[in-house]
């Protein structure tokens, strides 16, 4: 209680605790996994939906525009070859963008607030069957990718985890074991009897995988 200005003024404090509602284990989430033939696609395993799309545009591109650096690269027309670089990103950046929006917008319309992904910090070791001259490219699609859907999963209010990549394309979403013969090009088959296109099965192993902790390190 304080007087001020001819006038009593009574102050107090009051202390509550905030509970999360829905504990880590029971918060729906949905699995997005990037690649190559398809550039992404988006799975959620508890209603076996799932949206995909395809690289073969962006592969076309990919192509033209490394004909096209050959070209310049033997002319050795250095201020040409930043320009079609630039282009190249600018359209890449563009395809992120719309898929990016629309991983938003399934990861809703399922009803998940987690969006889980791979964590691809060594991606250039694990794509050792790329050519050396597309690896830059597409790593750094991908983490445009990721920049993309982390930013707008943000403005939704949904929450980006990052998952362990460990054979997520060898695994099993149905029974959960991971053998590396079970992968046959674009079909996933187990002997457990489960089938699925086998990015779509990799996508719903990442939904369900637990978030990856992040190490710490202390001064000594």
């Amino acid at each position: 209680m304080f007087f001020k200005k001819g006038k009593w003024y009574v102050s107090f404090a009051i202390t509550f605790d905030l509970q999360n509602d829905v504990s880590e284990e029971r918060k729906k989430a949905i699995g997005v996994d990037r690649g190559l033939k398809y550039i992404a696609v988006a799975g959620d395993k508890e209603t076996g939906n799932y949206i995909h799309f395809s690289g073969k545009q962006i592969g076309h591109i990919r192509r033209k525009f490394s004909r096209l650096r050959r070209q310049l690269q033997k002319a050795r027309n250095v201020k040409a070859l930043k320009r079609l670089e630039n282009k190249e990103h600018r359209i890449i950046q563009y395809w992120n963008h719309v898929i990016s929006k629309e991983i938003i917008r399934f990861a809703q319309e399922q009803g998940a607030s987690v969006i889980k992904i791979e964590d691809l910090k060594h991606i250039r070791s694990m794509k050792k069957h790329w050519k050396r001259s597309d690896r830059n490219v597409n790593s750094w699609a991908f983490f445009d990718l990721e920049a993309k859907i982390t930013y707008k999963a943000q403005l939704a209010e949904l929450e980006v985890q990052k998952v362990n990549p460990f054979k997520t394309s060898q695994e099993c979403s149905n029974c959960g074991k991971a053998v590396k013969k079970n992968r046959r090009g674009s079909l996933y088959k187990c002997s457990c009897g489960y089938k699925k296109n086998a990015d779509v099965n990799a996508s719903f192993v990442i939904g369900t995988r637990p978030c990856k902790k992040e190490k710490t390190t202390t001064a000594a």
